[in-house]
Parts: C-alpha cells; structure tokens; sequence
C-alpha cells in the first residue's frame, strides 16, 4: 500500500483528487492533504510518503520550491507528480530536473491520474524488489564469509566486510542453539524440522532486535542440521541492561516459544576481535561433544565449564594409564572390569568436581569415538556421544554412578554398531518391516527396542543410506501404495487414506501433493 499524500490551495481540487479515482483498489493509502507546500514539507519531513501529488503553484511554498528543498535535504525518496494549470515549458522543464515522475495539467482526467499512480506504483514494487534482493545478496555475502572466518580463510576484504555489516562492540563468541531430544528430531520429516527451524529463528531474530544480522541459521559442523548458531558480542548485553548468563537465559526462553523440543545453548571461547572467531567457533565443537556432563545446563559456558589452566592440565592427565584400562573394558564389554577401573579411577583422581574431571572425560570420549568408527564409518563422530549419553550424565547422582552408568551403556552401543556391521542385513530387516506394517504407527523407538538398537543410531544410519528422515521415507512408500490403489480401484480418497496409516484425510493429501505434485483425485483422473 502506496502512503500518498495531495497538496493543493484549492479545496475543491483537493476534494476532486480524493475521490476521482479509487485509491483503495489502486493500492494506495491518502494519509494527508494540505494546501501548500509548507505543510506538505513538514508532513514528508515526519512521516512516510511514497507519493506526492502537488500543485505547482501554492502559497507559502510552491510545488517547486517543495520538491527543490526535500531533493536538497535529501530527508527523502518520496516520488513527486506536479499538477499545473498552464501547459508552460519552462515549468515542466524545471519539474524534470528534480526528477518529477509526471507532470499532469489541469482539469486532471481520471484516467491521467490512474496512469501517473500506476507508474509510480510499478516503480515503487521494482524499487523494493531491487532493495529486498540487494539486501538477501548483503546478507548471503555476510555469512559466507563469517563461514570462511570460522575456518581461518578470510581474506582482508571479506574481513572488513564483516565489521563493516556487523555491530561488533566488547567481547566476543561463537554460540550455537542446539536441538535437543535427538530421538524425537529424528521422528521428524525434513520439512516438519525445517518449520521448527524457521520458528526458532524467528523467535531469536525478533530478540536480537538490531543485532539480527548476527544470527546464522546452521551451525557448521553441524551435519544433520539440527543446530544454529549466532555471533555474540558484549553490547548485545549491555544495551538490554543485562548480564550475559542473563542475556543468555533469555534468549533460550525466547527462542522455545510455541516449539516442542528444548534447547541448549553453548557459548564458545571468549575473543575479543572477530578475526579470531575459528578459536570461538572450535570450542564449541568440543562442547557439543563434552555438554553430556553438564545435562543440568541449560546455558553452557566454555571459560566457566570447560577451561582448565596447564597446571591443571598436567594435573589430570596423570591418569591416563586408568582411563586406558578402563577404554579397554568397554571396548571388550566387560562389566566386571568396567566397574573395577571407573573405581580405581576416581580414587586416584581424589576429586569429582566437574573442573578436575573434565579434561579425562575429554580424553575418554575422544578415545571412544575413535573406536566407534573404526566398527563403523557411517556414524557421526561428533555426535555419537550426543546420541548415546542422552540422560545418562545427570547432577543428581554421584559421579561414580553416572561414569559406570554410561560406560555401560556405551559398551552396549559399540556391540551394537559390530552387529551391524557384522551382518549388514539390518536396514533390509527395517525395510521389510516397512512394508508388511506400513499402514501401523512405526517408529524408530519401537523398532530400535524390536531390534535392540539404540534408536538414534538407527534414525543416524536409515539417513545415511536412503538421504532422507524414517519419517518422510515411511511417508513416501505410504504415498507410493496409495497411487497404486487409486489407479487400480474405485475406493473412496479416504478409505485408502485410512488403509495406508492416515487417519487424517487432509494431512494424507498434502502428503501425497508433496510427492505427486498434484491431489489424489487430479492423480487419479490422469492415469
């Protein structure tokens, strides 16, 4: 909607202009109509007009002098169109130089009119799609070279780019939004996660208020896609009066508004100029793999949790041959020794707080890792622990409890991961299982308890082999059947809806549109 404003000493004029077209339906608001040229200066000075249409000559200030003065001051892109009872040259002339775009003599005809708003109009829709694809190219430059600057290849150009868009003010860190209830994400189509996505960006862009060019969308390193990540600096903060853990806080608030899953929110190594962002950003991938520990963390702060001086480094890593042993039983799956060792272990480490133990979890993750996919090279390095220590690692208990706990469970996850790959034979077992039972409520977490299987593994494994979510492929085999149905059958469109596993005839036709392109009954019609 065009903002218009008319501008003529006489009233009838004024009155003629108001109602000798229809704006409404031309796309256009009057928001004011004074009666020189004075009171339409202070009028634009203030407000927002897309479209003046003046007269030439007023008292006061005439439609000249206006439009002289607002393209002198610059306070504006308002379009002009003069009015003019004399078809003077000069007067046009002079209209033409400030860049007028159009020049309209008295009495105006309504389809004169229409014709100069209608220009107007078009050239305003060509001004705002130039705007709106300069600024999606401005931000598509932006985050492509921040990626570069995680990496440590930015060049000086990109670099001061960078602080030239940015509001780059005090300390800084690379933070990462992510995801949790694996499991449940897993469940989800691409689509369904993508929406949740776009729901938490929002959340966080309306937050960011003037800093939300600092938001990333995808972290990364994040492979599967699950996570986002932003730019932290102090002033974020500071302008809203708050701390950081404050700002943090909030901020995870916000961003869970009207969304399923919960969220977490790691901020990585503090730095204090930009062009250091890869070490921010690096500590964050340790913490994505490291925050099982800190399970009672909503927001997880690399230099308060993760830290430790080379003192302490020294300290805890005298422990090694223990973490060593105990790596080996649970890579033989021996609960007896496993119990021994994480014993032992944190007797000679004569302290359970998180900062002493951190940098031998550190050590004994990595090292695990590392033995999950020698079994298999199909897992997701960084986000094994992620999957596997899910509620494992919890403030309530004892750490004694929680280190036997998981290595256990880990012990198990890599026997599950040498049957696999033993066998081979288990995503056939999963697809046949698909198609005798297509039309049931699968899911990953029944059929990973069916074949004893962690099921986030399993959603892990049925992505890397057929590129898409359990969820949108049991969707399309479900499609697939029913296209069948309805060419070989004259059975209703929700009698086959119900038969394949919908019990929502409305979502079974969007889904079916997804695939096909086209509704069941177009479908049908055209085989």
């Amino acid at each position: 909607m065009l903002n218009v404003l008319l501008a003529d000493d006489e009233p009838m004029i004024l009155k003629g202009l108001m109602r000798i077209i229809d704006w409404e339906a031309e796309g256009c608001k009057i928001v004011s109509a004074v009666k020189n040229g004075e009171d339409a200066y202070n009028y634009i000075k203030d407000n927002k007009v897309d479209l003046a249409i003046v007269d030439v000559q007023m008292p006061v200030m005439t439609g000249l002098e206006l439009i002289g003065k607002v393209r002198s001051e610059g306070i504006t892109d308002t379009d002009f169109v003069i009015l003019s009872g004399f078809r003077d040259f000069e007067y046009a002339q002079e209209a033409m130089k400030y860049g007028v775009s159009d020049y309209l003599t008295k009495p105006v005809k309504a389809s004169q009119l229409e014709s100069a708003v209608r220009k107007v109009a078009l050239q305003h829709v060509s001004n705002v799609q130039e705007n709106e694809m300069h600024e999606k190219l401005r931000r598509g430059y932006l985050i492509q070279y921040i990626y570069s600057l995680m990496i440590g290849k930015a060049s000086p150009k990109q670099i001061d780019y960078i602080k030239e868009n940015m509001k780059l003010e005090g300390a800084i860190n690379y933070v990462v939004i992510s995801l949790n209830n694996i499991a449940k994400l897993d469940e989800m189509t691409d689509e369904e996660v993508d929406d949740l996505k776009n729901k938490i960006r929002e959340n966080c862009e309306e937050f960011l208020g003037e800093y939300k060019d600092h938001f990333l969308d995808e972290n990364a390193a994040d492979d599967k896609g699950y996570d986002m990540s932003f730019i932290f600096c102090e002033s974020m903060a500071s302008s809203k009066k708050m701390t950081d853990i404050e700002f943090f806080e909030t901020l995870r608030k916000k961003a869970m508004s009207d969304i399923p899953v919960d969220l977490t929110i790691l901020v990585g190594k503090t730095i204090n100029d930009i062009t250091k962002l890869s070490h921010s950003y690096s500590s964050t991938n340790t913490m994505i793999t490291l925050r099982g520990l800190h399970s009672d963390k909503n927001v997880f702060i690399y230099d308060n949790d993760i830290h430790v001086s080379s003192h302490n480094l020294a300290k805890s890593m005298v422990h090694k041959d223990a973490l060593d042993n105990l790596i080996a039983a649970v890579v033989r799956r021996d609960d007896e020794a496993i119990d021994q060792n994480v014993d032992e272990l944190i007797e000679r480490a004569g302290s359970v707080d998180y900062k002493t133990v951190n940098l031998n979890m550190n050590y004994l993750m990595f090292q695990l890792i590392h033995r999950a996919v020698e079994i298999d090279e199909m897992v997701e390095q960084d986000n094994i622990l992620l999957y596997i220590g899910d509620d494992v690692f919890s403030s309530g208990e004892d750490i004694r409890v929680q280190l036997k706990k998981f290595s256990h469970e880990y012990a198990e996850y890599l026997e599950q991961l040498r049957q696999n790959a033993a066998s081979g034979g288990l995503i056939k077992e999963i697809e046949h299982e698909i198609k005798d039972h297509y039309a049931e409520n699968l899911t990953l977490r029944d059929l990973g308890a069916k074949y004893f299987i962690n099921s986030s593994y399993l959603g892990q494994i049925f992505r890397k082999k057929f590129g898409m979510s359990f969820k949108d492929y049991l969707n399309n085999y479900r499609v697939t059947v029913a296209s069948e149905m309805l060419i070989n059958s004259d059975r209703k469109v929700s009698d086959i809806a119900a038969d394949v596993g919908y019990r929502d005839v409305d979502y079974f036709v969007s889904k079916f549109y997804e695939v096909h392109g086209c509704t069941p009954t177009k479908y049908r019609r055209n085989y």
